[in-house]
């Protein structure tokens, strides 16, 4: 009789395997337990990946998402926290290539959750010097795309406003905040990017703006932290 890990291990791989299950689970019961859970793991994926799922379809989606299972299945209960490798799986897929701004379109999906279930963290202070320390919030999230993939996100996350959409081909920046419970998101330059990326590390305002100004030395460092406030992005420390 096998004790109780070996038969959770092999219960488990019977859940996530194709075709028949072995002997020991092949009742009716455990049929549809199995599809259900599969059902389940796919509908979390989807609800994860909402714009994936209008570029590609529901019947493509679906096939993709049982083949994401079959490779990263779950490894915790929580599926809200399930699917952070898929735009990274979609990258790889050889029929991408005719969506090549999909793996991206998934990242920004991914980000915006990440944002929306983020913790909180204390408003920021109107007065900013020389003396405090910016940081990110904790809800920030940004990126930047080698392709118009913000746009493309953005247009379909409207869809009353969704027309003909040929975009241009162009590197693009993705920010996404949280300011009071609503998730901000906003197509962003390269300067505004690198000032983001160097409030990773929580630094005084002038080490930050020294660290833009090596990149970016024409830049508004007044109108981008102003901005990065508005946004909720920046908080003082």
């Amino acid at each position: 009789m096998p004790d109780l890990a070996s038969f959770q291990r092999d219960f488990a791989a019977a859940l996530m395997a194709d075709g028949q299950a072995a002997p020991s689970f092949r009742s009716q019961a455990f049929a549809v337990y199995r599809n259900t859970s599969a059902r389940g793991i796919v509908e979390a994926l989807r609800a994860s990946y909402p714009t994936v799922d209008m570029l590609v379809g529901d019947e493509m989606f679906t096939q993709v998402a049982f083949d994401y299972r079959r490779e990263h299945p779950p490894l915790g209960s929580v599926l809200s926290d399930y699917g952070r490798a898929f735009p990274a799986y979609l990258s790889t897929q050889p029929w991408t290539c005719e969506l090549p701004y999909l793996a991206d379109v998934a990242s920004l999906d991914w980000l915006w959750l990440e944002s929306f279930l983020a913790a909180e963290a204390p408003a920021m202070p109107r007065n900013m010097s020389g003396s405090g320390r910016i940081a990110l919030h904790p809800a920030t999230r940004f990126v930047w795309l080698t392709s118009p993939a913000m746009t493309i996100w953005q247009a379909h996350r409207d869809p009353w406003e969704l027309t003909e959409l040929n975009p241009e081909w162009v590197e693009e920046g993705a920010l996404f905040t949280r300011p009071e419970g609503c998730i901000g998101a906003e197509l962003i330059e390269a300067d505004y990017h690198a000032l983001l990326k160097a409030c990773a590390v929580p630094a005084a305002v002038a080490e930050i703006a020294a660290q833009v100004l090596v990149s970016f030395p024409g830049a508004n460092l007044q109108q981008l932290f102003q901005r990065g406030v508005a946004s909720g992005a920046l908080i003082l420390q």
